[in-house]
């Protein structure tokens, strides 16, 4: 709350609230295992996942569309799915084995050459099943596939091991509150390279990728919180 200045101004205040924004992005990006302009601040889990399938399959969409998930996934990516189907993508739902984990195999049998997106959660919210999705990536690259990786790790995020860089996701989705953070703030990683689409339309904030003013104090307690 010290921070209050606009950080995408100037002034004094502003350069001392981009300062704390810039740290906090350090900060998550080595939880992470990733580069600071890697990480894009978000509201929430939900705007993650919702930023990451929309705009990944807008993307990719001159390539193919059809994308695979799972029947078990948070709401926010079953229902960017529902939103997709309407547009027109096809959507494969895999149903998890009897351990709750969707099978490498059936991700695997469910590829295709049009097969633009697969999207599958780190860690079960409601289950707490933890699916290998650096499996997936492996595979993935084993079968030639253009399709794009994405992982909801809200639930895995600083309590299932993992980097972005040994993860091999295109897009990890996670949330400041789930590790004690303040409600209301999150992050989406995308790969390095990946340029996807702008999400919010405005200003340039978060790389021009999300208008909107940041949120200083929520993202500097996401940036502490990933420390601890």
């Amino acid at each position: 709350t010290e921070c209050f200045g606009n950080p995408s101004t100037t002034y004094k205040l502003g350069r001392e609230a981009k300062a704390a924004v810039d740290k906090a992005r350090g900060q998550i990006a080595k939880a992470l295992g990733c580069q600071p302009d890697e990480v894009y601040f978000t509201s929430c889990g939900p705007e993650g996942d919702n930023w990451a399938l929309i705009s990944g399959a807008r993307y990719m969409r001159r390539r193919g569309k059809h994308i695979i998930s799972s029947a078990v996934e948070h709401d926010a990516v079953r229902k960017s799915l529902d939103f997709l189907e309407k547009e027109g993508y096809e959507i494969t739902r895999l149903q998890p084995d009897g351990t709750g984990a969707i099978p490498l195999e059936a991700v695997r049998a469910a590829l295709r050459p049009d097969t633009i997106l697969v999207s599958l959660m780190m860690v079960n919210n409601e289950t707490g099943t933890v699916n290998d999705i650096a499996a997936v990536a492996r595979m993935l690259k084993a079968e030639n596939s253009i399709a794009l990786l994405h992982t909801d790790a809200v639930q895995g995020f600083l309590k299932v091991p993992f980097s972005a860089k040994t993860l091999g996701a295109d897009m990890i989705t996670i949330s400041g509150h789930k590790i004690h953070a303040p409600k209301g703030i999150g992050a989406l990683y995308i790969r390095s390279g990946l340029k996807l689409p702008p999400y919010i339309l405005g200003g340039g904030q978060e790389r021009g990728m999300r208008a909107g003013t940041e949120a200083t104090p929520q993202i500097a307690a996401f940036g502490t919180a990933a420390e601890i």
